[in-house]
């Protein structure tokens, strides 16, 4: 592991700090009082591993209760019982009253990646008389995989991949399980060679909604359904016939509809699409639907019904704020209900007196959760989850901009100073890459940036064209296009910050970014030598291998309007490797071993060839890792990355420039 002894401002974020940041979200409020459950990530330094632990607040005692690892799923509809799984995969039913715990049945989890919004929940009927689970059917081992042999004949046959992940598919099919809440044998409802997930009840408890993909091809044809099971008579009855995708459904209260979020493209992907989801209504029997939020042009996420069933409420991005919303299913009316400033990821909905638990970030603290009351006049946090750490702590605020690009196009960013600014000096800069590429920065916390703030780096971070919160046409400005407009984006970002703060030196510039972010990383030092430094974490750098080596296949289609495996020439004209003789700069690739999203070969075929061409380069491989800077990255990988960043930049940044 690379030394951590980086000079920062003790004022700042240091990287010793990542571990003892705890992030909050998922919260579960009980059907009839406060007790709340909801999740903390937390670092464990001695296993080096970060766990989801269950939290449970109880009104009657005030305190705190922590269940053990893993997720809370489901209250019962009385609020006596809390469903919950541990770490092992085991369902079970916490009894509040008693403070006791009673084991319910064993679930399975399948490895096969469906897609990013696919939810794998367990839910309590309304009745309170059953639970309804997912659960993979395991198949046995079969005979060439005892002799090291793998054989494959599907398309999606890698996983996630990532610290105790396998790398490659069990190929299990995930579906629909009902149990007696008061425990017994599991009943199948779904059986059959598709997938299911996303589940829902009927206000009866007599059907099921879901979500299947069962197209002739599923593997290769992302498009999905929104359908239906009866519990009695185990009829499955789809109901609807779209083209596009279709997730998380939800039962209107009377029973009458249901909500779902759903994308009209014919071509679709399992990762990243440029089509923002929106809300569509259908009759709880099925037929044509109606989408409610098209007036709002923004992307719909994490939908909850008014006990009313008059409103829908739900999270969407605007301009790098995520607020809450509600739609009227009557008139079609979108308006933001709480939120304006700030980074609102989850919420859930106080039925009774029609306020929210929510799950609230912001540019200098991490998630926490809140609550409103009177109908939002009032909020006050409910947990203090990092108070400790960050008292201490004097964090830059990141102050917005905006300016116009080359096509004359209005883009929004954002400048972080470093934390001992002082006026009369003069500042590096770094420029800081979102991924997808249909993220959107904004007013949410990301440690990189002040990381870099505490190191003595000013930070830039743009929204280019591709980025959602801006609209339709905004996000669909990669398509065709990678490389092209949102790169001049970026580099007429930087031109107007740099025209703008005399303090920041034009001389001293780095770039990083993950994912998309690395991608863009290696398509910048293959087109200009601006920029002195460059760290690319899981970017990529070959389409045209992307295409037929990544979990994400049908990225490649659903950007570039086709079948992948006849668009070569496109894909190769926006690959990073094909102009990469003009690079220049020095080089820092950080890659997961095992990340099958981008595949480490295209951090490979990167450094070699910046290699070959004698650009200073290095390549960094940390084991057992996937992709991207998710929870399950381990505390002292995640820190080692961060070191050498800074490092990085340091050394040809801060003290060095390049020699054209």
């Amino acid at each position: 592991m690379i030394s951590k002894d980086v000079k920062a401002s003790p004022r700042g974020l240091l990287i010793d700090d990542l571990r003892r940041i705890r992030k909050v979200g998922s919260p579960l409020l009980s059907p009839v009082s406060y007790d709340l459950a909801y999740q903390v990530s937390a670092a464990d330094i001695e296993e080096n591993e970060r766990d989801d632990l269950i939290v449970l607040l109880t009104t009657e005692t005030a305190g705190k209760t922590i269940l053990g690892r893993g997720t809370a799923h489901a209250w019962s509809p009385d609020g006596s019982r809390l469903l919950y799984e541990n770490e092992y995969g085991e369902l079970h039913i916490y009894i509040i009253a008693s403070a006791a715990s009673q084991f319910l049945v064993q679930r399975h989890e399948s490895s096969y990646f469906i897609n990013h919004l696919a939810e794998n929940n367990c839910i309590w009927s309304p009745d309170g008389k059953h639970i309804a689970y997912l659960s993979a059917d395991m198949p046995g081992p079969k005979e060439e995989q005892h002799h090291g042999i793998r054989v494959f004949d599907d398309l999606l046959y890698k996983t996630k991949g990532g610290r105790d992940r396998p790398v490659y598919s069990d190929r299990a099919y995930t579906h629909i399980y009902l149990i007696a809440a008061e425990g017994g044998s599991p009943t199948l409802l779904t059986p059959g060679n598709f997938n299911e997930h996303s589940i829902t009840w009927s206000p009866d408890s007599r059907h099921i909604a879901f979500i299947s993909n069962r197209t002739a091809r599923p593997d290769d044809i992302q498009q999905s359904d929104v359908w239906k099971v009866d519990i009695q008579t185990l009829e499955i009855t789809r109901l609807t016939e779209h083209t596009g995708l279709a997730y998380q459904p939800k039962w209107s209260p009377d029973g009458a509809h249901i909500a779902f979020l759903a994308t009209s493209g014919s071509i679709g992907t399992n990762d990243s699409p440029a089509e923002d989801t929106h809300i569509a209504l259908i009759s709880s029997s099925g037929g044509s639907f109606q989408y409610l939020t098209k007036s709002l042009d923004r992307r719909i996420e994490h939908i909850r019904w008014h006990p009313s069933g008059n409103y829908i409420y739900f999270t969407a991005g605007d301009r790098g704020d995520t607020s809450i919303y509600g739609v009227s299913v009557e008139n079609k009316k979108v308006e933001m209900v709480l939120g304006g400033s700030g980074c609102i990821s989850e919420f859930c909905l106080d039925g009774y007196r029609g306020d929210f638990v929510f799950v609230k970030s912001d540019t200098n603290r991490p998630s926490e959760l809140f609550k409103s009351k009177n109908q939002g006049a009032v909020i006050e946090q409910i947990t203090q989850e990092n108070s400790e750490l960050f008292q201490d702590k004097t964090l830059q605020e990141a102050e917005t901009f905006w300016f116009e690009s080359f096509d004359h196009t209005n883009v929004q960013g954002w400048l972080m100073p470093p934390v001992d600014f002082v006026q009369t000096q003069k500042y590096p800069l770094i420029l800081l890459i979102h991924g997808g590429p249909h993220n959107m920065f904004g007013h949410d916390f990301d440690e990189r940036m002040h990381l870099l703030s505490a190191a003595g780096y000013a930070v830039v971070y743009v929204n280019p064209r591709g980025s959602h919160g801006y609209g339709q046409a905004f996000s669909n400005g990669t398509l065709m296009n990678w490389g092209g407009g949102d790169y001049q984006d970026l580099m007429a970002g930087v031109d107007f910050i740099l025209d703008k703060n005399s303090w920041l030196d034009p001389e001293k510039l780095g770039v990083t970014g993950q994912s998309y972010g690395g991608y863009m990383t290696n398509w910048i030092v293959s087109q200009t030598s601006r920029f002195k430094a460059a760290v690319s974490d899981g970017g990529l750098s070959n389409l045209v291998s992307f295409a037929g080596t990544s979990l994400y296949h049908s990225l490649m289609e659903s950007e570039f309007g086709g079948r992948a495996f006849g668009r070569f020439d496109e894909l190769w004209k926006w690959s990073p490797l094909r102009n990469v003789a003009q690079a220049t700069t020095p080089t820092l690739i950080l890659h997961g071993e095992t990340d099958n999203e981008v595949p480490f070969s295209q951090a490979e075929e990167m450094y070699v060839a910046l290699k070959k061409l004698g650009v200073q380069t290095r390549l960094v491989q940390y084991k057992g890792e996937g992709h991207g800077w998710r929870p399950e990255l381990s505390p002292s990988n995640k820190a080692d990355l961060n070191a050498r960043m800074i490092q990085w930049f340091d050394t040809y940044v801060k003290t060095t420039s390049n020699e054209q």
